[in-house]
């Protein structure tokens, strides 16, 4: 027997809850396949309300390849994370076009509950985990529909009060067996599901080379980079260098960093743990998910976990990419020199290296300072920043684009409008022309503090970079060119020195953000890092041995009947309640025993309309049928009678009885 037709409600119903269901999935999807899709969506919608009739195989078929090929052609690999989320999304959305039947709506809503819960393959944020309460409703309230029988309503018209108690009751059973669940399944050190497709992860920050205005971009970017929380003694805001990756390479326009030793594993690596000298800042990092390897520690890094490492440059990795939020606890020793200790040769050499012939007036002008001062690499080093200083340079969030073979030139004769990137860039290519080692390094500077939740805030608006010149008998020496033209930017973040920050100057906007802020911190701390050492130390702190499975057994077995005790008491509570509305469940028996001798209720079908089709249907039985219907009617929807129940009953015992004659 084919499923019911659906109703125009319950198809609305049903888009309705999809719709929301894979709206979590907008931050990440592109724009134009995110239009697509609603285009699809509104259209077949729009038809449906003229006829309902499926779209013909000849339009479906084209669609299926279109969606496919476009998924391919814009996240590459198909079997991806991120492609096979996108490509089971257009198809689900496609499956409206030939969704008519009950059947089709229970299976789009089941598969719009599973795209729910894979957007948490994409963010784990407090705010999408509250969203997602919605859409969770919504395909709830949508089924509540689809399943409603004939001659009811289902949905927030006819039965908003008793879902909401029936959501009540769930709720009373499904939170805490969640929490019980979150608590004491073991966890996973490594994700169930595959990693993102880096090619196509979307995600910015700081990378591992340089043109002039990448910085730039950054500045009005807010995401969050990493929350650092100081153990005793904070540094002042304009000592906070987090340092990020170390360029040597340029080749006119591109700083791009080198690995010395020709590998990452170089002979000047130090593998963690480390855990830094008495003297040093400690802090504890939560660091978001960068899909990079770079752990931005404050400074000259002494201190960094047991999966990371630090080179000779000073730039401390981990072994694998960061594709979650990863905390860690590290110690720094700030304003301090980075030690030449290994590779001195090659790290000279590196540092004086320029594509020949290139930017002549910035060589000529640095062999003069180099001329009258001599070797003297401190005085040189100031020369170059005095002279930043007295002619003419501005600071400019917006400096006009440099284009010529010459660029440095362009910059420090012509333009001399730039942001930090162009002025670190400058400075070293002055350095080097004048004989003095130097590099460019990239990472983050300052922050903002959170009272809320007494931590520092790191975010890609925060970007900056900054130059290191190599002063014999100390190592490399930082000088932030920056600071001699705009020193202003040192203690201000990127955003709030271009006056671009959301809050602005509002003090009420800046607390109502610290808060949200605390709140997703705590969220992170808390559930984002739940891992297998915070749930050893939650069992320990209850006096259960995590290693003996006698103790860790007891533990779930008792909360498993507990939790079973609950549900028997919620189930009998639901029974209870539903013994109050005796016709409605004996008219539910009615329609169960005509869909067992062939007559399926329609959706839209009032109890009259279908006693009337199965009468003619049934002919044998036709006075029964109407009898029940008859009883029905004047049991729900007449004024209270004290007997009209059992006369329903009644009733649907002789439907019953005449229905087994007849078989036998």
């Amino acid at each position: 027997m084919r499923s019911p037709i659906l109703s125009p409600r319950q198809f609305d119903w049903a888009l309705l809850a999809f719709v929301v269901a894979i709206s979590g999935h907008w931050l990440w999807l592109p724009i134009w396949y995110t239009g697509g899709l609603a285009t699809l969506v509104l259209a077949r919608w729009l038809q449906r309300r003229a006829f309902a009739r499926a779209w013909p195989l000849w339009i479906k078929l084209p669609l299926v390849f279109a969606v496919l090929t476009l998924v391919v052609m814009q996240f590459g690999h198909p079997f991806a994370q991120q492609s096979g989320t996108a490509a089971l999304i257009g198809l689900c959305t496609l499956k409206l076009i030939e969704s008519e039947r009950r059947r089709d709506g229970l299976i789009l809503m089941v598969v719009a509950l599973f795209l729910i819960s894979v957007q948490f393959l994409f963010t784990q944020g407090i705010g999408i985990t509250l969203y997602s309460l919605l859409p969770i409703l919504l395909v709830f309230l949508a089924l509540n529909e689809i399943s409603a029988p004939p001659g009811t309503r289902g949905g927030l018209s006819s039965q908003l009060g008793t879902l909401g108690r029936d959501f009540l009751l769930l709720l009373l059973v499904v939170l805490p067996l969640t929490a019980f669940l979150f608590l004491s399944v073991p966890r996973l050190s490594e994700p169930l599901w595959g990693t993102r497709d880096d090619r196509s992860s979307g995600r910015t920050g700081i990378s591992d080379s340089m043109s002039p205005g990448d910085i730039t971009e950054l500045l009005g970017d807010d995401t969050p980079v990493m929350r650092v929380s100081f153990s005793g003694r904070t540094p002042p805001k304009a000592s906070m260098y987090w340092r990020g990756p170390v360029l040597w390479g340029f080749d006119g326009t591109t700083w791009t960093a080198s690995y010395l030793g020709g590998s990452r594993q170089d002979r000047g690596r130090t593998k963690g743990p480390q855990f830094g000298g008495p003297d040093d800042l400690r802090y504890q990092v939560m660091l978001e998910a960068t899909d990079r390897n770079w752990l931005f520690p404050l400074d000259f890094a002494t201190g960094f976990p047991a999966d990371s490492s630090r080179n000779l440059e000073g730039v401390v990795t981990r072994n694998r990419p960061i594709r979650d939020i990863y905390a860690y606890d590290g110690a720094s020793a700030i304003d301090q020199p980075v030690p030449l200790t290994t590779l001195p040769q090659t790290q000279r050499r590196q540092g004086l290296q320029l594509p020949t012939g290139s930017n002549p007036r910035a060589a000529a002008l640095a062999q003069s300072w180099r001329n009258e001062i001599g070797d003297d690499r401190l005085a040189l080093a100031q020369r170059a920043l005095q002279h930043i200083q007295t002619e003419n340079f501005a600071y400019t969030l917006t400096p006009p684009p440099l284009v010529g073979a010459d660029r440095m030139d362009e910059f420090l004769f012509e333009t001399r409008q730039g942001f930090c990137e162009h002025y670190a860039a400058a400075f070293v290519v002055l350095m080097r022309s004048a004989g003095v080692p130097a590099r460019v390094v990239t990472g983050y500077l300052g922050g903002a503090y959170n009272d809320v939740g007494d931590y520092w805030l790191i975010r890609n608006s925060d970007a900056h970079a900054w130059a290191e010149i190599l002063i014999e008998g100390r190592g490399w020496v930082r000088v932030d060119p920056t600071a001699a033209i705009a020193p202003e930017r040192i203690d201000q973040s990127g955003a709030g020195f271009g006056g671009e920050t959301l809050a602005g100057n509002s003090p009420w906007l800046n607390a109502l953000r610290n808060r949200a802020d605390a709140l997703q911190a705590w969220w992170n701390r808390t559930v984002v890092r739940f891992d297998s050492l915070s749930q050893r130390s939650f069992f320990s702190d209850l006096g259960i041995d995590p290693g003996d499975w006698r103790q860790l057994g007891a533990w779930m077995g008792g909360g498993l009947i507990l939790f079973g005790l609950l549900t028997t008491a919620v189930f009998l509570l639901q029974r209870r309640r539903r013994s109050a509305d005796p016709a409605l469940h004996l008219y539910r028996r009615f329609l169960r025993e005509l869909r067992r001798a062939g007559i399926e209720a329609a959706g839209h079908e009032g109890a009259s309309d279908l006693g009337r089709r199965a009468a003619t249907a049934l002919p044998a039985l036709a006075d029964p049928i109407r009898a029940v219907v008859a009883a029905y009617e004047q049991a729900r929807y007449a004024p209270p009678s004290p007997g009209a129940t059992e006369s329903l009953r009644s009733a649907l015992g002789h439907f019953q009885r005449a229905r087994r004659d007849l078989r036998s």
